[in-house]
């Protein structure tokens, strides 16, 4: 098992994941697969899902990481070879078990899968 990502490394991956969304917009790393779970939950249009994300964001605390270490890198063609960053946690905004995958490039923030989840 390797020792990556350090918590600090997890924690700096959040704080730049809000702050990519604070000032863009949700990218899909793979659309096809993102309508269907966005659908699953319920959701809008993206700005819906910009604003719901920011908010799970600020309850995911370092623990609640669930990536392989060190993280899996994304073969989707968007995002090919940047690291996946997966979260599972009890969501107090959605009131169930969620999970929330992403990778970060240049700046931008790609969702790859979001759906209720399993908490371990």
């Amino acid at each position: 098992m390797g020792t990556r990502p350090t918590v600090r490394e997890v924690d700096k991956r959040l704080i730049a994941a809000r702050d990519a969304l604070e000032v863009g917009d949700v990218i899909f790393a793979n659309p096809a697969k993102a309508v269907g779970e966005i659908y699953e939950l319920g959701l809008g249009d993206s700005s819906e899902l910009r604003e719901l994300i920011l908010g799970l964001i600020d309850e995911i605390a370092w623990d609640d990481y669930t990536g392989t270490r060190p993280p899996q890198r994304s073969y989707e063609s968007a995002i090919t070879d940047c690291e996946l960053w997966a979260f599972a946690w009890e969501s107090e905004r959605l009131r169930k078990p969620m999970y929330l995958k992403f990778a970060l490039k240049n700046g931008l923030f790609y969702l790859v899968s979001i759906h209720k989840g399993v908490v371990r």
